[in-house]
């Protein structure tokens, strides 16, 4: 199933993946794809990350391996036509097995596609090889002159973000081959992230025609993109933030406190959120308080952990909390107004 719109001179193409659960490409993206190479005609693939895969996962029990110091899976990465398995939240390097440390089967299967895997999967696709663009905000002339050298002969372009290097590549069809992986994320101002993200791209280029591939079809990310229409995705998006009373509608503060205890982290947030409810009680003030781990909850070997307040004006008491329990001096971080909750 998809949707195709025509807006201003834009032929905008939203892809039904949960239709295909088992495919990277839809058959409409597969038949494009081929129709622009048989015209020889350049596509640019959009994914979201640099590197080669993100985990894989044991199909047999369901392991996936993850960082000693931290709490994400290990990524895989081509570093000078190798493969190298690494966090990439500190770094450390890790061997790689063909079988599951968990219980010993091969069954492994790679997930979450990003640049160098989308390069493979297109040679044996298509045969092609694929440029993947590093850098996209390369200012020296010596090096935007080697990129356009390297791209003058390339049909296939992969990129993460805006070719804004003055690359001399031009486009005939854009694929967002996963344009989800921003709407995955917990937060309140994902949807904004997302909507800008794809506006631009539709926008800044001369391209007419893209391909968006989603699991979220109806989502009015996709809608607005469809319409190519800023007033009706802030309509949609003002009316979801004030249902559940997100910025504007409301200020929101964090603390967060990080330890490499996990038990004394617990105690911590534990008499903090005591603390911060007797005071929100005796000023008798209806501030919503959510104690939560953070999404990636072990960093560089330390645990970390949120207090999320929410309220029309916080600053005033977050004033007087900070002073009144003296969190500065118990090594409790304080952000104001974050740009983001994770």
């Amino acid at each position: 199933m998809y949707i195709l719109s025509e807006k201003k001179w834009k032929k905008i193409a939203i892809v039904d993946l949960l239709t295909e659960k088992s495919k990277l490409f839809w058959d409409l993206t597969i038949k494009s794809i081929r129709k622009y190479i048989k015209l020889n005609k350049k596509i640019l693939f959009v994914v979201n990350r640099k590197g080669y895969t993100s985990s894989s996962i044991c199909e047999d029990c369901g392991n996936i391996p993850k960082c000693e110091k931290c709490d994400i899976p290990i990524w895989k990465y081509v570093v000078e036509k190798h493969f190298i398995f690494m966090c990439p939240i500190c770094k450390k390097v890790y061997e790689h097995n063909n079988f599951c440390k968990k219980c010993s089967w091969t069954n492994i299967k790679e997930i979450w596609i990003w640049t160098y895997k989308m390069q493979e999967i297109l040679k044996d696709m298509f045969n092609i090889d694929a440029f993947v663009i590093e850098n996209t905000n390369v200012n020296s002339l010596n090096k935007i002159s080697k990129i356009n050298k390297e791209l003058q002969n390339k049909q296939f372009v992969i990129s993460t973000s805006i070719l804004s290097c003055q690359a001399n590549f031009v486009p005939d069809l854009i694929i967002f081959p996963n344009a989800d992986t921003w709407l995955f994320l917990p937060d309140f101002n994902v949807a904004e992230k997302h909507f800008l993200f794809l506006y631009e791209f539709i926008k800044k280029y001369t391209t007419s025609n893209f391909i968006i591939q989603t699991f979220n079809i109806n989502h009015y990310v996709y809608e607005s993109i469809l319409k190519l229409d800023l007033n009706y995705f802030w309509e949609k998006e003002l009316k979801f933030r004030k249902q559940f009373f997100y910025p504007p509608y409301s200020e929101i503060a964090v603390i967060m406190y990080k330890t490499e205890v996990e038990e004394s982290l617990y105690r911590k947030i534990s008499k903090l959120e005591s603390e911060l409810k007797y005071l929100i009680e005796k000023e008798n003030i209806e501030i919503e308080i959510f104690p939560t781990p953070q999404l990636i909850y072990k960093k560089f070997g330390k645990y970390h952990y949120n207090i999320i307040l929410k309220w029309k004006k916080i600053k005033s008491f977050l004033d007087k909390a900070v002073t009144l329990l003296k969190l500065k001096n118990k090594w409790f971080q304080i952000d104001w107004l974050p740009s983001n909750l994770i």
